[in-house]
């Protein structure tokens, strides 16, 4: 009660050499230095995840709760034991799913970057003045091809 308690001391002060001297950065991953620019992280990225950690539990939840109905005529532990394993399979094929999911995507990525755009002129018009100062000009006339098919 007599001495006064210490100042609080951010990370990078106790720590200032940390990271190679850049400052403590949540947003980067690990093996990274300070990345400045997070146009990785958006709102709508936030948004996705959270639908899929609440569809996940949500379909957790729903097989146990159906597991837990089938089973009505089976003793509580049992139906416990089959709820829980359920619940238990439907998280794992959830996950596995969704690092399916993290792969393909990473691998369309590597795809995209060493994918080289080639550009090439498919077809092009050449728009000259006509030829001749009337309606009815030659055959190779433009105005005169206007509304002829081939």
């Amino acid at each position: 009660m007599l001495n006064p308690l210490p100042e609080k001391e951010t990370f990078n002060q106790r720590f200032p050499n940390a990271a190679g001297g850049t400052a403590f950065n949540p947003n980067t991953y690990h093996g990274q230095t300070g990345v400045d620019d997070v146009d990785d992280t958006t709102y709508q990225d936030v948004e996705r995840q959270m639908a899929l950690i609440i569809n996940v539990l949500v379909s957790i939840i729903a097989c146990a709760v159906a597991f837990w109905i089938v089973a009505r005529h089976w003793s509580v532990p049992q139906r416990l034991a089959l709820s829980m394993g359920g619940s238990l399979t439907v998280a794992a094929a959830e996950v596995v799913i969704y690092f399916g999911y993290i792969r393909r995507i990473q691998d369309a990525k590597t795809k995209e970057i060493k994918h080289k755009e080639k550009r090439e002129v498919a077809e092009s018009w050449v728009i000259e003045k006509a030829s001749g100062s009337g309606k009815g000009g030659s055959e190779n006339d433009v105005r005169y091809r206007k509304g002829r098919h081939r």
